[in-house]
């Protein structure tokens, strides 16, 4: 009988495992594909925005029941309370946009861009005037 090993039609270079792209560094995940929006809470920098960074990597987000409902809530285990966001001295951002005073540059940005009505109509009569 012959030696099966020897006449197998396999590739031996495949013979390795094969892993799911989710399990590789080099991959691309979901949360790179899908573009990450900073998440303030009006103007201020927000625990629970997925850009948020803990320096001393204590942040953990925790279940609460609060009034009949379930409410992520982010906790620090350096104090044991909640955390305090952007007054913190550890906390940072992905991105870069969070200022010394807890403040959050692209909910800024946004609160600019948008115009009061009665801006925008300032801003034409001072137009019609000039022409």
């Amino acid at each position: 009988m012959k030696n099966t090993r020897e006449f197998s039609r396999r590739d031996p270079s495949k013979d390795r495992p094969f892993y799911p792209p989710s399990r590789h560094s080099h991959y691309t995940s979901k949360a790179e594909e899908v573009k990450i929006r900073p998440q303030p809470l009006m103007d201020k920098c927000n625990p629970l925005c997925p850009l948020f960074r803990c320096g001393k990597e204590a942040l953990f987000i925790v279940n609460k029941p609060i009034k009949g409902r379930i409410v992520k809530v982010a906790q620090c285990r350096l104090t044991g309370g909640d955390c305090i966001s952007g007054e913190c001295q550890y906390a940072g951002c992905k991105i870069n946009s969070l200022l010394p005073d807890g403040k959050c540059v692209k909910a800024l940005e946004r609160k600019s861009s948008r115009l009061s009505d009665e801006e925008l109509i300032k801003q034409i009569q001072a137009i019609e005037d000039f022409d």
